[in-house]
């Protein structure tokens, strides 16, 4: 069932609603992809049916809803959320089997992806009826590009507090989005939470309340999950759901002394609260992801995790004896075992969630002005094509999918000479490797020129020649 048929079976009810007014949006957003060795920016505001007669559809909806579904209003923003059911009865999107095999309308899938924040994170600040996404979806059809991950939110708290002024009219844009994905026929990676500092900084409390399901944060996040996943699962844009963006690159990190890895506090002075706990993280995955079950039993679920940091089991055990009163803890940098990073992989990836997910960004970080092409992740340096196939045999011996969300990005040799020559080669160790799914980290808004043109070109052939075997059934996510 399409948004926009969705829509039209809901009109008689919501001429009862109305609709309100967006307000003037702040200046232009400016984002931050947090990575290993990067501390967080400085906190910067940056989202089978009957057939029914042709009409415009309104502009406020609670669109997989009837008259006779039980609704309550969220306490947290004026949104009706309906209660838990299924939603995607049809099977639309991503699954993930026992065993971990991704599938898609039945028949194991391997392709690859763009990433694009900007698609809905920076539309919703602009005019409705400017929406650059729309000939960008085209466009990267052309190319043979059929799958983006990108936030159904916003980077920083403005978006929440829009959210809680008019939800309806920021949902009219993310219907928009939806519809154009339904249109050129592009799925979408959903992620819900993109920034950890973001919602916990909006209701007034620290990171660490993400730990506490009567928190504030846990709340709000619940009724905003019910409320996207109950309004979109039944889009065969929605491919897969994701919980935020690399929150285990934030979890266990705690420096009470010069407050590092900090990107805003909700007090004027910031807290050892401010920090979280790997503990706290999973406790959050698990609360969402279960809030996201209620509606869609079916689809893949994901975390959004970056890179497993080298210190992840040592950094976990500290912060499990922190000093509870002041949420303190001193960071213990041990390097992980090899079956210490199996472990990681496994404990931060708790079920319902389906599928591991891990990001690298690929390029000339040890500062030799040379590509990257060995890691030491446990002690021995290993190649790339090793260390993606470890996440993949993490991902298996768990039971998981696994999804390589962000690679790629090689940000730091746009105009380098052998960087195509160096792109291909990581198409083909991802593809060794036995990943089925990867996006590269590609846009905040869409460009097909210069390094990305030849990017799209080669995730275009590479998703080619998966169809050429008979792993990339999309046209029948679309029947």
């Amino acid at each position: 069932m399409t948004i926009r048929k969705i829509l039209l079976l809901t009109a008689a009810l919501l001429l009862l609603t109305g609709c309100g007014k967006k307000t003037d949006p702040p200046p232009a957003a400016q984002d931050s992809i947090p990575t290993e060795t990067a501390e967080p920016m400085p906190a910067d505001p940056v989202q089978t049916e009957a057939p029914v007669d042709p009409a415009p559809p309104p502009e406020t909806a609670n669109p997989t809803e009837t008259e006779d579904t039980p609704m309550q209003t969220s306490p947290r923003f004026p949104y009706d959320i309906p209660s838990p059911g299924e939603r995607n009865t049809a099977r639309l999107g991503l699954h993930v089997e026992d065993g971990g095999e991704i599938r898609l309308a039945g028949e194991r899938f391997c392709g690859f992806g763009v990433n694009y924040f900007g698609a809905f994170a920076h539309y919703w600040y602009a005019d409705f009826d400017d929406q650059p996404f729309a000939e960008a979806f085209r466009k990267l059809k052309d190319y043979g590009v059929d799958f983006v991950r990108m936030p159904f939110g916003g980077y920083w708290t403005d978006y929440y507090e829009a959210f809680d002024r008019d939800p309806d009219e920021v949902l009219r844009y993310l219907d928009r989005v939806v519809e154009a994905a339904e249109e050129a026929k592009i799925g979408i990676i959903v992620s819900l939470f993109w920034h950890d500092t973001a919602l916990p900084l909006h209701v007034g409390e620290h990171r660490s309340a993400m730990g506490d399901p009567e928190s504030a944060t846990v709340r709000y996040a619940l009724d905003y999950t019910a409320a996207i996943v109950s309004r979109y699962a039944a889009s065969p844009a929605v491919w897969a759901w994701e919980i935020g963006n690399e929150y285990n690159l934030d979890a266990d990190l705690c420096d009470t002394v010069n407050w590092s890895w900090l990107s805003g506090y909700p007090d004027d002075e910031p807290t050892g609260f401010d920090y979280f706990s790997s503990e706290e993280m999973i406790s959050f995955y698990r609360q969402i992801s279960g809030k996201i079950r209620e509606y869609d039993g079916w689809r893949m679920i994901e975390t959004g995790n970056g890179e497993m940091r080298p210190f992840a089991k040592a950094s976990s055990r500290a912060s499990q004896h922190m000093n509870k009163k002041t949420h303190s803890w001193a960071v213990d940098w041990t390097k992980n075992t090899r079956a210490q990073f199996d472990e990681m992989n496994a404990l931060m990836t708790p079920d319902p969630i389906d599928c591991a997910c891990f990001h690298l960004q690929q390029g000339t970080g040890d500062g030799s002005g040379k590509y990257v092409e060995t890691m030491d992740p446990w002690g021995k340096t290993v190649t790339q094509r090793e260390y993606f196939t470890a996440y993949k045999e993490a991902a298996d011996a768990a039971g998981k999918g696994c999804i390589f969300g962000e690679m790629g990005d090689f940000l730091d040799m746009n105009n380098a000479p052998d960087l195509e020559e160096h792109f291909r080669a990581l198409i083909d160790d991802i593809r060794s490797s036995g990943i089925q799914l990867a996006l590269t980290w590609q846009f905040q808004d869409f460009t097909d020129s210069g390094t990305d043109a030849m990017k799209l070109t080669l995730l275009g052939e590479a998703n080619r020649q998966y169809r050429s075997e008979g792993l990339y059934p999309v046209d029948k996510a679309w029947n």
